[in-house]
């Protein structure tokens, strides 16, 4: 019959949760933020969870950087715990928090993540989701990441502990486009696991004529570079 999970947005009550959960998973490749970013997030309706039999499996989070035009929005504290990685949950991750961020935030927003390299997994990840490489504002994102305790020693020749991705505006639409399909996401692994994923974020509830609009909407030139 295989495994079912459902992706929720989180509330308050589930903070004590992820911490734990993030403390107990003892990931090199995560990246710390302060407890405070979590607390905005949740209370800005940007942060996901996963839950499979009543039991937290995966969390991920969508932290606002600044509230100019466009704002800023990182994707990050994306983990999923082993007994359910393969099946591709982080791409779903990636698209609740799209739709999350055009319905809470801003449809012009600019979604951009930060990957340490030693991250393969994540990478291959996010380049799937259809992220791309980022060049502008690496300053401007290496200095909002100022408490940062994984900064590059002066010997070395990187700017940042990360590289950093965008996703176009474009393919927000195409990842929104996908959400907005009636019934359960059907996933597999490559030895034939199946996982029946429910969606039951808060963007697909009373905001969904918003997102509706935004696929539809006609992509602007800068589209291609936003």
């Amino acid at each position: 019959m295989g495994l079912k999970a459902v992706i929720e947005t989180a509330r308050s009550s589930d903070a004590e949760a992820i911490h734990r959960l993030l403390r107990d998973a003892g990931e090199d490749k995560l990246l710390r933020r302060p407890e405070g970013d979590y607390r905005r997030s949740i209370e800005a309706g940007l942060f996901c969870v996963v839950r499979s039999e009543g039991a937290l499996v995966g969390i991920a989070g969508a932290f606002p950087l600044s509230e100019g035009e466009p704002a800023l929005v990182e994707m990050g504290s994306c983990y999923v715990a082993p007994p359910f990685r393969g099946f591709g949950l982080q791409k779903l991750l990636v698209r609740a928090r799209i739709a999350a961020v055009v319905a809470e935030v801003d449809p012009n927003a600019r979604i951009l993540t930060a990957i340490t390299p030693q991250n393969l997994g994540s990478r291959a990840s996010i380049l799937k989701a259809g992220f791309e490489p980022l060049g502008e504002h690496e300053r401007l994102l290496i200095e909002l990441c100022a408490y940062c305790v994984a900064r590059p020693g002066a010997a070395s020749d990187r700017l940042c502990c990360c590289d950093f991705f965008h996703i176009p505006r474009s393919r927000q639409r195409s990842e929104i486009a996908a959400l907005l399909r009636p019934g359960p996401v059907l996933l597999a692994r490559a030895n034939g696991d199946r996982l029946s994923v429910t969606m039951d974020i808060d963007a697909l509830k009373q905001p969904r004529a918003a997102l509706a609009a935004f696929v539809r909407a006609s992509a602007q030139p800068a589209d291609a570079g936003a």
